[in-house]
């Protein structure tokens, strides 16, 4: 039984795929172009050789760009759940720096219903249910273990939490909401 009620955790990187990869080609294209092209200028226009000295501030600058940027495609999600609540915080990494923003919190004992957002019968009690504000924790759109969770929050506002589910998470989700969780063997 304590081990129920001590904390868990569990955290899962954004996958590279989709509008993530093509940012993080983006990005990186774009941290090799700036000073690139703007140091080419320097160097070859006449007018500009005298500024040819401004191309380590460029390089500066665009190393400020990419602590500032590449934090944007670079994404953890991590969620934990204490004496039943949860706790979903944004993790982004700006290479040795991690910004965590919490996004949601909620009681499992609230949640309506907390079920594998992959079959269908659970899948049209989610659309039925029409969540105004949806917390993503999946690190893909295919993930094979997502689940998810729909509750009201302390404003009455319909929310859902699609999370990758572990046995361990189930087993405290079933513990504190036993009648709304469903629980199906997990990978880990």
């Amino acid at each position: 039984m304590s081990e129920i009620t001590e904390q868990y955790s569990y955290g899962v990187a954004q996958k590279k795929e989709g509008k993530f990869l093509w940012g993080r080609i983006g990005l990186a294209t774009l941290y090799v172009l700036v000073p690139l092209i703007t140091i080419s200028l320097l160097m070859f226009i006449p007018q500009l050789k005298a500024f040819v000295y401004l191309g380590a501030l460029v390089i500066l600058g665009d190393a400020v760009l990419a602590f500032f940027t590449w934090r944007l495609v670079d994404i953890e999600y991590e969620y934990s759940i204490k004496t039943g609540k949860v706790d979903f915080t944004l993790v982004q990494n700006a290479f040795n720096h991690r910004i965590k923003k919490p996004q949601t919190s909620f009681m499992v004992k609230d949640c309506e219903l907390i079920a594998p957002f992959g079959e269908q019968e659970f899948r049209d009690r989610y659309e039925a249910f029409a969540p105004e504000t949806v917390f993503c924790a999946l690190s893909s759109k295919t993930a094979s273990d997502a689940y998810f969770a729909i509750y009201t929050d302390e404003n009455g506002k319909k929310c859902a939490f699609l999370f990758e589910a572990t046995n361990e998470m189930l087993k405290r989700c079933k513990f504190y909401n036993k009648n709304a969780t469903t629980v199906r063997q997990m990978r880990y």
